[in-house]
C-alpha cells in the first residue's frame, strides 16, 4: 500500500488548480515555439507581412530569449523557424 500511495503522491503533481477549483493537467511540450518567460515582443515586418517575432526579457531593449522568423510564399504563411 506504501507504494501506491507514494505513486499517487507523484502523479498529483502533474494536476494544479484552476482559477475555478477544478484540476487541470501540467503540461510540458519538449519542442515550444513561444519560450516560457518573456516580457516583451518586437515584430518585424516586410509590406504588410509580420516576418519576425522577438521575444525579450528585461524590456524591449533586454536579452533576446527567442526568435521566430515566418515565410510566406503566394501571400501565405508556411514556416515558422525559431533560433
Amino acid at each position: 500500500m506504501g507504494m501506491i500511495g507514494s505513486l499517487t503522491d507523484r502523479e498529483y503533481q502533474k494536476f494544479k488548480a484552476t482559477n475555478l477549483g477544478s484540476p487541470a493537467v501540467r503540461t510540458f511540450s519538449v519542442n515550444q515555439l513561444i519560450p516560457d518567460e518573456f516580457d516583451s515582443i518586437i515584430l518585424g515586418y516586410t509590406g504588410d507581412d509580420i516576418t519576425s517575432v522577438i521575444y525579450k526579457i528585461n524590456g524591449t531593449s533586454g536579452d533576446t530569449i527567442a526568435t521566430l522568423t515566418l515565410g510566406y510564399s503566394g501571400g501565405n504563411l508556411v514556416s515558422i523557424e525559431r533560433t
